[in-house]
């Protein structure tokens, strides 16, 4: 069995009446929705930074070791990483894919929500402030998602 692909949609209802693995599926579901809107929400934020980078961005004013070496360009390298070259598109891609998962009743790999939490927490570190701690919420509701899993695994 590969990972990710073991069904939890004919898993028993928990025995002391708990809720069965809708619960799993709906916080996973909810934790791929707000993966998918803080990276919409940053790729909103960044676009109308970086609006007046975007000409020289797409004329290939970073094209080359030259462009990107110069001191000068150091401004726009910056908000080029802050999004173009973030982790906007892969995150939004993740939460739908964690949502298409929890859909179609498939586990949620259990090292997803610790491998994601640990990257929040560390890039939180390192940059503060941020919205790094936006990530909680999904890191959370993984969390919560394999937990009941676990409940209501025979």
């Amino acid at each position: 069995m590969s990972i990710g692909t073991r069904s939890a949609v004919n898993a028993p209802a928990h025995v002391d009446g708990a809720p069965g693995p809708d619960r799993a599926r709906t916080l996973a579901v909810w934790a791929g929705r707000s993966t998918v809107a803080i990276g919409a929400v940053h790729i909103a934020f960044f676009t109308v930074k970086t609006w007046s980078r975007w000409g020289d961005w797409l004329g290939g004013g970073l094209h080359g070791p030259n462009a990107i070496e110069d001191p000068a360009n150091a401004p726009s390298l910056a908000d080029f990483w802050g999004l173009p070259g973030s982790f906007a598109v892969p995150l939004i891609l993740l939460g739908l894919l964690v949502v298409r998962m929890a859909r179609t009743g498939q586990e949620i790999p259990r090292h997803l929500g610790w491998a994601l939490g640990a990257w929040v927490l560390a890039g939180g570190w390192i940059l503060e402030p941020s919205g790094f701690a936006l990530g909680l919420v999904p890191v959370t509701l993984l969390l919560l998602a394999q937990r009941a899993a676990r409940r209501d695994e025979p």
